[in-house]
């Protein structure tokens, strides 16, 4: 655990929340305490704080939808599970039989997860000014100068829409593939399609955000020359 800690450059007073926050579902299931979900719940909401504070001080001139768009790339699943990689958490994640077995751990949903359950459990562990500069080191991770440029990826729903649109055709449509696990820990799979063909297909902890990555995917499948 000193490794991590490291890697996190924070050191925990009660090593066993961190320990907590490593701990998938699947290794205690029925024991609703045992895992990481709740610790999940409480991360999101500390990364929201954080990341919108910095954005309001950072960009003074950016309107509130500009701001939203930006921070919903900033705690999204990708990003989110690019800074755990990044960690190496996927190194120390507990996880049952099972989602070994099919690699659950290389999944961006439950890489996703467990970042914001570290910063859940450094946040319990400290305070809300300790852990801000945690999340703002990871936030320096990505390219700041050209985050103006990823707008049309970040909301990659709009960018799509206005692609079809210059060409005169009709709009995608998305449709809910898939929807599983538990009320409180949902992951959803949505899949854009036009005509017969599907464009892209994306997981997200809701559908908005699902529907975001199955755009992302379409943009990034489609021929740029089209």
């Amino acid at each position: 655990m000193s490794r991590l800690e490291n890697n996190l450059n924070y050191k925990f007073k009660e090593l066993g929340l961190l320990e907590l926050a490593l701990t998938h579902r699947s290794c205690c299931p029925g024991e609703p305490t045992g895992n990481n979900e709740r610790l999940e719940f409480l991360g999101d909401a500390v990364l929201q704080i954080i990341v919108s504070d910095h954005l309001y001080h950072q960009y003074f001139d950016f309107a509130e939808g500009r701001l939203a768009k930006i921070r919903a790339f900033l705690v999204s699943q990708p990003t989110l599970a690019s800074h755990a990689r990044r960690l190496e958490l996927d190194k120390y994640m507990k996880v049952g039989r099972s989602e070994t077995l099919s690699r659950a751990f290389e999944r961006d949903s439950l890489l996703c997860d467990v970042y914001e359950a570290v910063i859940g459990a450094i946040y319990l562990d400290s305070d809300l000014e300790t852990v801000r500069p945690i999340i703002l080191r990871h936030l320096s991770w990505i390219d700041g100068e050209h985050l103006e440029e990823q707008l049309p990826i970040i909301d990659a729903k709009s960018t799509l829409q206005e692609r079809f649109q210059q060409s005169g055709q009709d709009l995608p449509t998305y449709y809910l593939a898939q929807e599983h696990g538990p009320d409180h820990a949902k992951e959803f799979v949505m899949e854009v399609v036009f005509g017969n063909k599907v464009l892209g297909r994306g997981v997200g902890r809701t559908k908005k955000e699902a529907a975001q990555n199955a755009a992302r995917a379409a943009l990034a499948n489609l021929d740029p020359q089209e």
